[in-house]
């Protein structure tokens, strides 16, 4: 009887052991899981948190928590946009192509070929960027005297001048136009997303 209670002990200590160690490993198998779907979820909450109207890039760390460091944002260096060789070449307003997250957007420049950004802060025909915001992002000003502006191809939004505090300032869809201070280049836009306000004006914006 001894040697049959002291067998079943043994068994039943086994029986336990062998299920405490399948129990571990389980557990352990988990973790490696539960980390990697939390890694592939802050990869998607980072890409969702930089979509953007026409500005996707990354964020930059001086970037004002919008996308854009001294590189606003865009890539290192900016984003290129590429001129559209079409249409009228003196118009006062140019488009071009510019690659933003792997997409192809068209957008505006300015005739020596700038980027055109709008600021997200502004309300329909208002421009709130006046003074020293104005000296860092220049307004888009008609030519002195003229009260409409022309663009080298068709765009299917509206162009139109109205009077701001900065002068007669152009508009695009109803948002008011500007450049970028920063931008030395025609052709590089390195303003994109600065703050989370500063957009390129895409053609449907």
């Amino acid at each position: 009887m001894k040697t049959l209670r002291s067998s079943g002990l043994i068994g039943i200590m086994l029986l336990l052991t062998v299920l405490l160690v399948a129990c571990g490993q389980t557990a352990m198998q988990g973790t490696p899981a539960n980390t990697a779907n939390q890694s592939m979820n802050n990869k998607t909450d980072t890409g969702m948190m930089y979509a953007t109207p026409t500005a996707t890039s990354k964020m930059n760390t001086s970037n004002n928590g919008n996308m854009n460091n001294n590189n606003n944002g865009n890539t290192m260096g900016g984003i290129t946009i590429t001129p559209g060789m079409r249409g009228n070449t003196a118009a006062f307003i140019h488009t071009g192509v510019a690659t933003i997250n792997g997409n192809m957007v068209n957008v505006l420049m300015t005739n020596k070929g700038f980027a055109v950004y709008y600021y997200r802060a502004d309300t329909m025909f208002k421009s709130t960027c006046t003074g020293q915001c104005a000296h860092d992002w220049p307004p888009m000003l008609a030519p002195q005297g003229m009260m409409t502006v022309s663009s080298s191809m068709a765009l299917p939004r509206q162009l139109s001048v109205h009077q701001t505090p900065n002068g007669a300032q152009v508009f695009y869809d109803g948002h008011a136009l500007y450049t970028y201070a920063a931008d030395m280049q025609p052709g590089t836009a390195t303003g994109r997303a600065q703050d989370m306000l500063w957009y390129l004006v895409g053609l449907t914006l």
